[in-house]
């Protein structure tokens, strides 16, 4: 049974070891693990968790900010900004991220924040764009290095 709910205390330490393991997989440039106590920061309406069988096995964080006048988001509107999205690597194709962004955009959509971005520095930065897309998400800018 796949359940996505809203973390608590609980949660810290298991999803600081889900963090631990995506900065082990090195699929994203310059992540680091997350600490319990920045864990602890979000706890509330923008951090949730989805189990398996009662296993946590994934996790989305996000945070409300107020726009400077962005290209894309008017000065003084409030936005989402989608941090984190992370799956174990067992339960990929289940579905779960995909989950957990419709709850995070629906949380922010039901406290009256309609607008949102998402940043990602994945290698996998073609399926990272298609995930996105599937919820609405359209490409601001690209920035590249070599």
């Amino acid at each position: 049974m796949v359940i996505v709910r809203k973390a608590n205390e609980n949660d810290v330490l298991i999803v600081a070891m889900l963090s631990e393991l995506w900065a082990s997989e090195r699929i994203t440039y310059g992540l680091g693990a997350n600490t319990k106590e920045l864990l602890r920061n979000y706890i509330g309406d923008y951090f949730w968790v989805t189990e398996i069988n009662s296993e946590v096995v994934g996790y989305i964080t996000g945070s409300v900010h107020e726009s400077d006048g962005l290209a894309v988001i008017e000065e003084g509107e409030r936005y989402l900004e989608v941090d984190e999205v992370y799956v174990h690597p067992e339960y990929r194709s289940e579905n779960i991220g995909h989950m957990m962004v419709d709850k995070l955009l629906q949380t922010a959509e039901g406290n009256g924040i309609t607008r949102s971005v998402v940043y990602s520095a994945s290698k996998q930065w073609q399926k990272i764009v298609g995930f996105y897309e599937k919820h609405g998400f359209k490409m601001w800018f690209v920035q590249m290095y070599r």
